[in-house]
Order: C-alpha cells, then structure tokens, then sequence
C-alpha cells in the first residue's frame, strides 16, 4: 500500500487502573483455541469505483471437522454480511460493490466455528477514479488545452509544448504493453504503467516516439552532456500533486515545486522483474522515465529522487527494469 498518508495511532494505558483478581475461578479460565491456518483474501491496492469483486476466502480449517463459516464487514457498510454457515454449503465468497466516493477503506473477512476462537484476515485499499482532478488534484494537466487520444485504446493524454518539443504530461499507460502498478489495473490511467525499455522503445503511438536524453536536457533549458546530472532542475519538472488529498512529493524544504516545465512528474517509483513477479520501488520517492539512448545491454533513463532538487540519470537492463514512459511528438 502507498504511503501518502500519515497515520498517527494513539494509544492510552489504563491498566495501572484495573486490579488483578486472585479469584481461582478466573485462573482455571481457558479461550478457546483457534482455527487452523491462516485465513487470507485478495482484493488490489486499488480499485474503481463502483467496481464489483467476489472474494473468496481460504486458508482456514477446522481440526475437528472440517467445516467453517465465514462472514465479512467492511468499513463503508455498516451491517456484517454471513456468506456461509459452520454447516453450510458453498465457499464462503462475498461479492461486493466499492463505494462511489473515493478515499481509503478497508474490509474483514472471519471464518468462525462452534468452540474454537475465529480467525480473521483485514486488507485496506484505495477507492480511485481516474477523472483528471478527483484522485489526484492539482496534477497540473489542462495547462495547455490540448489533448491526445491514442486511437489504439482511447486513452486521453495531455500535452505540453515545453522545450521545444510537444510532450504528454501524463505517463503512457498503453494497454499492449508494460504493467501496472501493484498489479492494480485501476491505476493505469492514473500513474500510467511502467514498461521495460524493450517495451517502452515501441510502445508510443503513431507519430510519437520515446525522448532521447537530449530531449530531457533541453526540457530542463540547460545545456548539460549526455547523461549528466542536471542540477536544480527537479522543481521545475514535478507537479505539487495530491493523492487523495494528500501530499504526492513530501520533504521538500529547500526545494520549490514549481513545474515551470509543465512536466508534471509524479512520483509512481519503479519496478524490477523477478521471474514471473515484479517488485516495485519507490512509489511516493522516484520519477523515473526511460530514455531512447542504449548503451549495449542497457539504457538510459532520467529520474528525481524525493530529496534532491536534481534530474539524474542512470541505466538500467533493457530487459528487467521497468520505469514511467513519456511520449515527444514526431
């Protein structure tokens, strides 16, 4: 789960204010014990809004006869839903509807069964839409009126004209290619996906193509070399974001956010094959986008790092790391 949000958790001691019984009764007491294994769900980190998904629990099972029954709360529903009795039929699976109204919430699932203590599982999510200035505000699209939809799939980009090239200002999230964002499909046109430079070297439209180093270098109004630091140019690239209403880019004391650019980065992070998996870094700390200049086995990519009011650069596999694509126009 992201951490764009701070959580202060309280707590308060009271046990100086409670005796301790010395009653035997009370010492013979035993809970009863607990179901087996470990009770589990999945549902992604974000989700639509209004989107429907069936949950279906596993994980848990009675030592003594096998058969256990589930029920579920959620934090947006007020009434506790049984989806199956102890002796039941049936898995147990809940089918439910996000709320309209984006924001964070969360949902219990407990498997329970006569004479044993029950066992729960609970997963917290983002309820998102991807409307410009819902989930994310102040983003700064629509600083420029025109807009791009890639007639491949409909998506919709915004566009800059900024170092005298007319860029997207959002990230590509062409369907074809790439992956989304903590698997979360719903994110997509939001953070856009993030692509290996295999994929990313094809992945724009027509009569689009991935910027070349020299491409970020001119953004910036510098006359920096190929692949070299571009110092105090990260302010003027980022966007003062908010997701879900809160800060996107945090400690920030010596730096201006400025997107005098109209760049507007968003720190989404990165991601690293693993096989058949992928470990994504870095949301709320990196911008990270690919150039079109390779260097052998690898390429170059361009990136902001959350304390530093530079624009890096770096290289990664063309194979297994993935990072954010922009589009220039041809």
């Amino acid at each position: 789960m992201m951490k764009f949000r701070n959580l202060l958790i309280l707590g308060t001691a009271i046990s100086m204010l409670v005796l301790p019984s010395c009653h035997k009764k009370d010492k013979e007491e035993k809970s009863d014990p607990y179901l087996d294994g470990k009770l589990t769900f999945s549902i992604p980190d974000f989700v639509l809004t209004g989107e429907t998904f069936t949950l279906v629990p596993t994980g848990a099972s009675n030592p003594t006869t096998g058969n256990v029954g589930y029920s579920w709360t959620s934090s947006w529903l007020s009434a506790r839903d049984t989806t199956k009795k102890e002796t039941g039929t049936g898995d147990g699976s809940w089918t439910v509807t996000m709320p309209l109204e984006v924001g964070t919430y969360s949902i219990t699932s407990n498997a329970f069964a006569t004479g044993y203590t029950p066992l729960s599982a609970y997963q917290e999510f983002c309820v998102v839409d991807p409307t410009v200035d819902v989930t994310i505000t102040k983003a700064g699209y629509q600083i420029d009126s025109t807009t791009f939809k890639d007639p491949r799939d409909g998506m919709t980009y915004y566009l800059a004209t900024t170092g005298g090239n007319v860029w997207m200002q959002n990230n590509l999230s062409y369907k074809e290619y790439g992956v989304s964002y903590g698997y979360s499909t719903a994110v997509d046109p939001i953070f856009g996906k993030l692509y290996t430079w295999n994929e990313a070297i094809k992945a724009c439209p027509d009569g689009w193509h991935l910027p070349s180093d020299a491409d970020f270098v001119a953004l910036t109004g510098t006359e920096a070399g190929r692949g070299e630091t571009i110092y105090g140019a990260a302010g003027s690239l980022m966007a003062d974001a908010y997701f879900l209403g809160n800060k996107m880019w945090t400690y920030w004391p010596d730096v201006k956010i400025t997107n005098n650019s109209k760049f507007s980065a968003l720190p989404i992070g990165y991601a690293i094959d693993q096989g058949d998996t992928h470990k994504y870094v870095g949301i709320d700390s990196y911008a990270v986008f690919w150039t079109s200049d390779e260097d052998g086995e690898s390429a170059l990519y361009r990136y902001i790092y959350v304390d530093k009011d530079n624009l890096f650069s770096a290289k990664g596999s063309k194979d297994y790391f993935r990072a954010s694509v922009r589009c220039v126009k041809d």
